[in-house]
């Protein structure tokens, strides 16, 4: 006979208050409502299999009241301009997980006597954008229309995350928190973040956007890095009066580095005089390998378009969004080490599998920081080989 175990009221509707119930599997859902409904009492392997699922600690489910939880790493970041005050458990846990990765690489690279990087905090002063633009594309190695060489916004993605780890910037990115499939990340509440630091500066992107918004959102964090800022941003039309100057800037920056100003309007011109501003937003989207959202952004900013076709285009890239997400869910999951090979920040996992192999870090740490176990972690190094991120 199972032991059965009641827990506090409080702590319920804390509970309920930290989960998403539609991303639970079924039977987690239906647990926790029917115990805070008062038709079942929990049993205790009942209550591991809900620690298990929703990543709140086994122990808090046994308080009487809620834990009064660090959310430091939450107290400057912002939404829309606005501050997170009820941050999910699947951020909070990423970032707890983040946050885990930059000390362990952190502590790496003091012990070897790496320099501060300059770039971080170099534009804490700036105010023009274009200025910033410049800046970034000398760090970066990037030449004005650096954008022709890409296929598309993955490889432009791919392109721009090489260039910033070669430069000690770790970059990040899942769409799940650790391998748990039953908990996405969702981009209604953050595209990315990430976390100033001098020696070991990390930027982290939600895997669950589009190619486009996840080149965006690159660029708006790296930018945050340049200006000596932490971030955690999800700003879906990358406009509005809302915005913060700083979040203005860092915006105008990665839209700027996306589409420059000067090839951006010659492109217009010769556009223009053949079909209609609608379409020429969808011709430019591919020349620049990115999203219609910022050239549409552009034109308006231009005086080229009125309002009404911006909103009508910004409504259309959120449309190809969701019907691009479902095709990925009826197609199932992937490859596991391909797809966990492009989570994880190449230099970071080269670092990590030298420290493992000359014993400076123990294979159980290694594990933790790269969700993974001691089958799949040496699989995860023999399939990278050494390889960039693509």
């Amino acid at each position: 006979m199972q032991t059965r175990v009641s827990i506090s009221d409080d702590i319920l509707q804390w509970i309920m208050a930290q989960v998403r119930l539609e991303s639970l599997p079924d039977k987690i859902a239906n647990n926790l409502s029917m115990w805070c409904k008062k038709e079942k009492i929990p049993t205790f392997n009942q209550i591991e299999d809900t620690s298990r699922a929703t990543g709140i600690p086994l122990g808090y489910f046994f308080l009487k009241t809620p834990p009064k939880e660090d959310l430091s790493l939450v107290e400057y970041r912002t939404v829309d301009s606005a501050e997170l005050t009820n941050p999910s458990r699947e951020l909070m846990d990423t970032m707890h997980d983040m946050e885990r990765v930059q000390e362990w690489v952190r502590s790496q690279l003091i012990a070897e006597d790496a320099s501060k990087l300059p770039f971080v905090g170099a534009l804490k002063r700036e105010k023009d954008a274009n200025r910033c633009a410049d800046f970034i594309r000398e760090i970066l190695g990037l030449e004005i229309d650096w954008f022709r060489k890409s296929k598309g916004a993955g490889d432009s993605f791919g392109c721009l995350r090489t260039a910033m780890s070669d430069n000690g910037v770790v970059v990040m990115t899942s769409g799940i928190v650790a391998n748990n499939t039953h908990r996405p990340l969702d981009i209604n509440e953050f595209r990315a973040f990430a976390v100033g630091d001098d020696i070991a500066p990390l930027i982290f992107i939600n895997g669950n956007d589009s190619e486009n918004g996840k080149l965006f959102s690159l660029l708006h964090e790296f930018t945050h890095l340049c200006l000596g800022e932490s971030s955690l941003y999800n700003d879906r039309d990358y406009s509005g009066p809302k915005r913060s100057h700083t979040e203005i800037i860092c915006n105008a920056t990665a839209a700027e580095i996306l589409v420059p100003q000067t090839i951006f309007a010659n492109e217009w011109q010769i556009e223009i005089k053949n079909t209609d501003a609608e379409q020429v937003i969808r011709i430019l989207a591919r020349y620049f390998k990115c999203g219609l959202t910022v050239i549409a952004r552009r034109a308006l900013d231009n005086g080229y378009i009125e309002q009404q076709l911006y909103n009508k285009m910004a409504d259309l890239a959120i449309k190809l969004y969701n019907e691009q997400r479902k095709r990925l869910k009826e197609n199932g999951g992937g490859d596991f080490y391909k797809t966990a090979a492009k989570r994880i920040d190449a230099r970071f996992l080269q670092m990590l599998a030298g420290s493992v192999a000359t014993g400076k870090t123990l294979y159980s740490d290694a594990f933790r920081l790269t969700n993974t176990n001691r089958f799949t972690f040496a699989k995860l190094i023999e399939h990278t080989g050494g390889e960039r991120n693509e």
